[in-house]
C-alpha cells in the first residue's frame, strides 16, 4: 500500500497546512476537507483512478472539498461516465441530499452509490473497510482498510479517547491518530499526541502517525510526548509525506 498525505492540518490553518484529506494507491481518497482539491489538482495527480471516496464525518475540515470534485467529474463528461463510490457514516444519503441541494441539478448527473459503514466488513474495489464509531460526533467513525496483500491503514478520524479504536486499530501496519490537542489543553472529543501513543501501544501497531494537531501542539514536541508511550516509529504527519506500507 501506498499512503500519501494530502493535507495534515486544521481549519486554523496557521500552519500552513491544507485540511484533512490522505490518498490510498492513488485509488481511495480518505476525507477531503478544505485544501484538498487543489492537492491533488496541483500535483498532477490522475484523478480517473479516485473512483471511492471514504469520509470520517460531516465536520467542514473534513468534507468541504467533496464538492469541487464532484464539480469536475461533471463538467469532464469523460469523468462523468465513471461510477463513483461515496462511502461515509450512518445517514451519509441524506447529508449528501441537503449538501448538494444547494448546488441546484448537476450532482443529478453524476453516478454516485452511497454506503454506510459500520463494523461489518465493506468492499471498497479491490480492499476491505470496517468501520466503529468514535463519539467525536453523533456519528463519526475511524476506519480501517486492508487490501489483499493483508497491509492494513487505521483512520481514527477525530475521536476522544475509546476503546473501539484500540479494537480496530489491533496490529494494523500503520495508525493514523487525531491527536489535535495538548495535554494542557484536553477535551473529550479530540486526542492527544499521548492518548494517540497510549492507544497505538495497546492496539500493538506497528506505525504511529500524529496528525490534525492544532498549532498549540506543536510547542509540546508531540514526537517526544509520543515516544513515551510507544516504542515503534512515530510519523509526524505532513502535507505531500508519501509512506510505503
Amino acid at each position: 500500500m501506498r499512503l500519501k498525505v494530502l493535507g495534515s492540518g486544521t481549519i486554523s490553518g496557521r500552519t500552513g497546512r491544507k485540511c484533512s484529506g490522505y490518498l490510498i494507491d492513488e485509488q481511495i481518497l480518505v476525507d477531503c476537507g478544505p485544501g484538498i482539491w487543489s492537492a491533488l489538482y496541483s500535483s498532477d495527480q490522475n484523478l480517473k483512478p479516485i473512483n471511492h471516496i471514504l469520509l470520517s464525518h460531516f465536520h467542514v475540515d473534513h468534507i468541504a472539498d467533496l464538492v469541487p470534485f464532484l464539480f469536475r467529474r461533471w463538467v469532464l463528461e469523460t469523468e462523468r461516465r465513471n461510477d463513483l463510490s461515496l462511502y461515509g457514516p450512518r445517514g451519509l444519503p441524506d447529508w449528501f441530499d441537503k449538501l448538494t441541494a444547494v448546488h441546484y441539478d448537476w450532482t443529478k448527473d453524476l453516478s454516485i452509490s452511497f454506503h454506510e459503514l459500520d463494523d461489518e466488513e465493506t468492499e471498497v474495489g479491490s480492499y476491505k473497510v470496517k468501520a466503529c464509531l468514535t463519539g467525536h460526533t453523533e456519528n463519526s467513525i475511524c476506519l480501517r482498510i486492508s487490501d489483499t496483500g493483508d497491509k492494513s491503514v487505521f483512520y481514527s478520524g477525530d475521536s476522544g479517547w475509546n476503546g473501539d479504536l484500540i479494537r480496530l486499530a489491533d496490529s494494523s501496519d500503520l495508525a493514523i491518530l487525531d491527536s489535535a490537542n495538548s495535554v494542557q489543553n484536553q477535551t473529550k472529543d479530540h486526542l492527544t499526541p499521548v492518548l494517540a501513543a497510549k492507544i497505538a501501544d495497546l492496539a500493538g501497531v506497528k506505525r504511529l502517525m500524529l496528525t490534525h494537531l492544532y498549532p498549540e501542539v506543536w510547542q509540546f514536541e508531540p514526537a517526544v510526548e509520543a515516544a513515551r508511550y510507544f516504542k515503534g516509529e512515530i510519523i509526524l504527519a505532513q502535507d505531500e509525506l508519501v509512506v510505503l506500507i
